[in-house]
């Protein structure tokens, strides 16, 4: 009893020690004053060198003079003025976040507003267009950036130099690099009785030669095609009838890439010619016609082995070829909408003839239709171009366009469709195809005069009739090559 009578004692005495001490908080809050930031879009796309503004707009009580601003990406501040006026020297390849913070200097309370930001090339998007201009080969760039400025001799303008040689192909090659994760392109300008020229996508700057590449080796490029595959990117290049390929390092760059130089053939040898054509299963195996044993060969992009094609004849087909003895040089190769490769060859006798074959996973190749195309249908002149979405093959000879119907090759003659005679010549012709980015794009190159040419870009819809959705015109010279650059 004395003990409790003890403890109770200490807690009174703790309490009423307790009661004495004094509340010396501050209860006398501040209200936080609004700060509403308008004016702003939820994302912005800036052109890599071209100064632009954001002006936001701000709505609160608080004195202007209590302000601050800031404007950051990441970790790294750009501008500290309620205005946003600012020049990007580099492409960001990679989502980046742009912020801007309001920040009231009594309290230190931030205000935030975050967007998407790209910063982008002028060269991201648009057309690649190569032609000759009084005999030397020209690169020129319609852009689809900012103001869809057109770009003269970009290559002279950025690399102070011209290029060697005659246009023939430009092509672009996507791909993405290993170490960043970035997608980034280069284009590849190919020249006849000159060196062919790599260069970075982003600023055409010159990356190298190809021919420097090769090491001493004399290399006279007959053919180029790039190729985006979800294992790597491959470059093939044809010259003097062999094959190489250009295979990407570890690091998945063009800068880290090697060569496999030419391909072993069997004991007869061969000699491919400039086209060939993609296998519709994985895209693995490339088929070629053998002009110097008349017959057709393919290889396999994997482990760059070739072998002699196993193409047989389809039994339920009209097509009556001699795999081993095929008549005729290539023309030109390409693959139709459906994974099937398409071959036109000139025979000995001055006839254009189609061949229709497919590829299944082991490389095997079957020869499903051979068509004989109607005289002056196709002339050395003439371009070529799969639709994308349709079972057509879209022809261009002279001033006419034409749709060979790839599902009524039995019809003959009326297989091949007019679609449309614009004013003047087609010399080239590409159709850019990419679901995912929302391209589906059938560009012509005409000659306007023996000084001019024109860009028509057309509705790729066949029952539009070549309908003329958009013209560039005033292009120096004659346009060769063209090809709708995609990011």
């Amino acid at each position: 009893m004395k003990m409790m009578k003890k403890y109770l004692f200490i807690l009174l005495s703790i309490l009423s020690f307790t009661s004495c001490i004094k509340d010396e908080g501050n209860y006398d809050y501040i209200t936080l004053k609004e700060v509403k930031i308008g004016g702003l879009e939820n994302s912005y796309r800036f052109i890599l060198q071209k100064t632009q503004t954001i002006t936001p707009e701000i709505t609160t009580e608080i004195n202007p003079g209590d302000l601050s601003y800031c404007w950051r990406v990441g970790g790294d501040t750009l501008s500290v003025n309620k205005e946003f006026t600012y020049t990007f020297t580099k492409v960001l390849t990679s989502s980046n976040l742009l912020t801007f913070e309001v920040i009231d200097k009594l309290t230190n309370v931030r205000y935030v507003k975050r967007m998407d930001l790209a910063v982008v090339s002028p060269f991201e998007t648009g057309w690649l267009i190569l032609g000759n201009v009084q005999g030397k080969a020209q690169l020129d760039f319609q852009s689809y950036e900012d103001e869809k400025k057109y770009f003269t001799d970009i290559y002279k303008q950025v690399n102070g130099e011209s290029f060697s040689g005659t246009a023939k192909i430009v092509k672009q090659l996507n791909y993405q690099d290993a170490s960043t994760g970035a997608y980034m392109d280069r284009v590849s300008v190919i020249c006849k009785g000159g060196k062919s020229v790599e260069l970075d996508g982003s600023s055409f700057l010159k990356r190298k030669y190809y021919e420097d590449e090769f090491k001493g080796v004399s290399l006279s490029i007959d053919a180029i095609s790039s190729e985006h595959y979800s294992i790597d990117n491959s470059l093939f290049i044809i010259s003097k009838g062999s094959i190489y390929e250009k295979t990407p390092g570890s690091m998945g760059t063009p800068d880290d890439a090697y060569y496999q130089y030419p391909l072993s053939g069997d004991s007869q040898g061969y000699k491919v010619a400039a086209n060939y054509a993609k296998g519709y299963s994985n895209g693995d195996f490339y088929l070629c016609l053998d002009e110097l044993n008349h017959r057709y060969v393919d290889f396999q992009r994997s482990s760059l082995s070739t072998k002699i094609s196993s193409l047989t004849v389809d039994k339920n087909s009209s097509a009556v070829i001699d795999p081993d003895h095929v008549d005729g040089i290539s023309v030109w190769m390409g693959q139709a909408y459906n994974g099937n490769a398409l071959s036109i060859v000139k025979t000995d006798a001055g006839k254009y003839v189609l061949h229709v074959l497919s590829c299944i996973w082991d490389g095997s190749w079957t020869l499903l239709a051979k068509y004989d195309i109607p005289d002056g249908a196709i002339t050395e002149k003439s371009c070529f171009a799969p639709h994308k979405v349709n079972p057509y093959l879209m022809i261009a000879t002279g001033n006419k366009l034409m749709a060979l119907n790839l599902e009524a090759l039995s019809s003959g003659a009326a297989a091949i469709n007019d679609v449309h005679t614009y004013e003047a010549p087609i010399t080239a012709m590409h159709y850019a195809y990419n679901a995912n980015k929302g391209v589906n794009e059938l560009g012509l190159a005409i000659q306007e005069s023996a000084t001019s040419s024109a860009l028509l870009l057309i509705n790729p819809s066949l029952t539009a009739m070549g309908e003329i959705l958009k013209k560039y015109g005033n292009m120096e010279g004659t346009i060769t090559s063209l090809w709708r650059k995609i990011m």
